[in-house]
């Protein structure tokens, strides 16, 4: 059969929902207290302007859609300053969305983009903290197309990116280490899927995905940078090799593919 694939990524900014954060306060204005207090949206937009935005918008490949899902209640001078970011960048698109159940609301975020006349689509996850290197996009329609001959037309599948760097500035020192984990990250973790299937990379916990997909895991070039610095929703855990490269490695790795540099993960 003849496939054509379209690919949408989402990431959250402080979405606010009573099934996310529901295990740390117990009401909905609790969570938005939480969520849109001055020093916390400082520190997002920072991670988010200097870090995640640059890794999406300097893509080898940009044919591909990214959805900001956010809350519609964000104060007006945060959601403005969002959409002031996204509104020039024709292939990113903002979102704000009510206070729903939180799948269902993610389930929308990736629907939002038109199917139009595709088979399928690759869809991944970013958190609104880390970034993807710059050739993740391309190289993530490569290795769908192989694995799509594979597992044939009908049979959804996972692509997980386990190798890549830390940035953890909880201690005295902001650290920047290389990772190799055994088990998917949330940061670009991708299905595969054909139009219609309904489920997207969110819908399982991103440790558990081999559990429900097959899974496909690909160390063959650092992919991600993901940020460790006390905002975290969940507990980060390194759940494989890492420190194995010398700070020289790291940097000129971050360099290649990134098109960053040690400095500036440092300041961040």
């Amino acid at each position: 059969m003849d496939r054509k694939v379209r690919t949408v990524g989402l990431l959250r900014f402080s979405v606010l929902t009573p099934t996310y954060y529901s295990e740390r306060f117990k009401t909905l204005e609790d969570t938005a207290a939480h969520l849109f207090a001055p020093e916390r949206m400082a520190l997002r937009f920072r991670l988010f302007e200097e870090l995640c935005l640059p890794s999406l918008t300097g893509q080898t490949d940009p044919d591909f859609d990214m959805v900001v899902l956010t809350a519609e209640s964000m104060p007006d001078r945060y959601l403005e300053r969002l959409v002031d970011l996204i509104e020039p960048l024709p292939n990113i698109h903002c979102l704000p969305v009510g206070t729903g159940n939180h799948y269902k609301l993610l389930q929308r975020g990736y629907n939002a983009v038109p199917h139009d006349d595709c088979t399928h689509r690759i869809l991944f996850r970013l958190d609104d903290d880390d970034a993807l290197d710059k050739n993740f996009v391309k190289r993530t329609k490569r290795l769908a197309g192989g694995l799509m001959k594979l597992n044939g037309p009908k049979t959804p599948f996972v692509i997980a990116y386990n190798r890549g760097f830390y940035v953890r500035s909880t201690g005295a020192q902001t650290e920047v280490f290389d990772a190799c984990e055994r088990a998917p990250l949330s940061t670009g973790t991708t299905l595969v899927a054909p139009v219609g299937h309904g489920a997207n990379p969110y819908r399982f916990n991103h440790r558990k995905l081999a559990q429900h997909f097959n899974t496909y895991s690909d160390i063959s070039v650092p992919a991600f940078i993901r940020t460790i610095h006390g905002d975290n929703k969940s507990n980060p855990a390194q759940m494989g090799l890492s420190h194995k490269l010398a700070e020289a490695e790291i940097e000129a790795q971050l360099q290649i593919h990134f098109d960053t540099t040690l400095t500036r993960l440092r300041t961040l």
